[in-house]
């Protein structure tokens, strides 16, 4: 595995690469970056050329200039394709990234062969009540001089369920490098309104699942809402599937992807 940056309009963008052939971007989740694809990466690279990003805000790559939408990171991810010449790629997108990757499918259909939306979201309208009610996730964290801030991100790594302790480490980590700003993600989220937008997706599309991801509940309405849509789901997963049961995860998806295209 190769790490590296490639220019894009709004800034450099950091990320990593393994394997030969056709192309498959890896979108991670909110207040995450591509690490938490490595392991996954591995069962990946065999069959394509496996590309997890750093969105900005995220990771090492560059700050967003301004508070992002989905649709503006829409918009880096294909200047992202751009700098490295993709013309097309099949996209996997976990939680946050899911719902960006969807957004290219959808105003950039001539980009994207196959679609994995990875514990998609469905927020309800504003006033409603939520589909999910998980404890204080997503409010702002201020830096405090005494590194208490520390403890709430430590926090917030670990309430979605048991998992080793060094994958926690790795999520704070990833808090730290996101900082103050690193919530913007799961507000763009929240602002984003599915339930219009995934009958657009028109390309063959996988909504993959684990029986203890906070969206699980909403799985089968996600693909229901989907023209091409089927559904899998990883049994005991828990939020970090990704991270935590990479061969299930790598599996999954290439048993939906198939053989490469060339």
């Amino acid at each position: 595995m190769k790490r590296a940056y490639t220019d894009i309009p709004e800034g450099q963008m950091h990320y990593r690469i393994e394997g030969d052939g056709e192309p498959l971007l890896l979108l991670h989740a909110s207040v995450s970056s591509s690490d938490e694809f490595t392991r996954a990466m591995h069962f990946l690279s065999k069959s394509y050329r496996a590309i997890a990003p750093d969105f900005l805000g995220h990771g090492e790559s560059d700050p967003a200039p301004y508070e992002y939408l989905y649709a503006d990171h829409c918009r880096s991810i294909a200047s992202f394709m751009d700098s490295l010449g993709i013309e097309k790629a099949c996209i996997v997108g976990h939680h946050a990234g899911g719902g960006v990757a969807g957004e290219l499918a959808i105003t950039a259909p001539e980009r994207v062969r196959k679609l994995v939306m990875s514990g998609v979201a469905i927020w309800e309208p504003r006033g409603s009540a939520p589909l999910v009610d998980p404890p204080n996730f997503s409010n702002p964290v201020e830096i405090q001089a005494d590194g208490s801030h520390l403890l709430e991100w430590w926090r917030r790594a670990t309430m979605w369920g048991d998992k080793p302790v060094e994958i926690a480490e790795e999520e704070v980590l990833e808090y730290i490098k996101a900082g103050s700003r690193g919530e913007e993600i799961h507000w763009a989220g929240r602002a984003y309104d599915a339930r219009p937008r995934l009958p657009l997706i028109a390309c063959p599309t996988l909504v993959l699942s684990a029986t203890y991801d906070p969206f699980y509940s909403v799985a089968e309405e996600v693909r229901s809402l989907l023209p091409n849509g089927t559904l899998a789901i990883i049994k005991d997963g828990l939020i970090d599937v990704d991270r935590l049961m990479p061969t299930e995860f790598a599996e999954a998806i290439l048993d939906f992807l198939g053989a490469p295209e060339g």
